[in-house]
């Protein structure tokens, strides 16, 4: 079970104008939260990560395990530097798509 929030009951007023409004809309509907989730993560600097952001780091996750099955591993064709090369690319893949979905901590192992 996720952590249980506690209730907002403080309110904070903001003036703008249309424009803004429609640009906060617009990047609230592109991360799939509602504006005020999106101005409260703005707030308190969490990041904010679109949807397509995430569906970009599932494709791309999935290139990663797509290609792994086409490693070298015991391919008289491939030389050790080459195996290496082809492990990094795979890894590579995978730090991008967590990068996308902001989970940034360095600990990355191709699944």
């Amino acid at each position: 079970m996720g952590k249980k929030t506690p209730p907002r009951t403080n309110w904070v007023s903001v003036r703008l104008t249309k424009a803004d409004i429609r640009d906060i809309t617009g990047q609230a509907k592109l991360a799939g939260i509602s504006r005020s989730e999106l101005l409260r993560m703005r707030c308190i600097h969490k990041p904010v990560v679109s949807r397509t952001d995430i569906q970009t780091a599932k494709s791309i996750e999935k290139l990663g395990r797509m290609l792994k099955h086409f490693y070298p591993k015991n391919k008289a064709w491939a030389s050790a530097e080459d195996r290496r090369k082809f492990w990094r690319t795979i890894e590579e893949l995978q730090h991008t798509a967590q990068a996308l979905r902001g989970n940034q901590d360095g600990k990355c192992s191709p699944k």
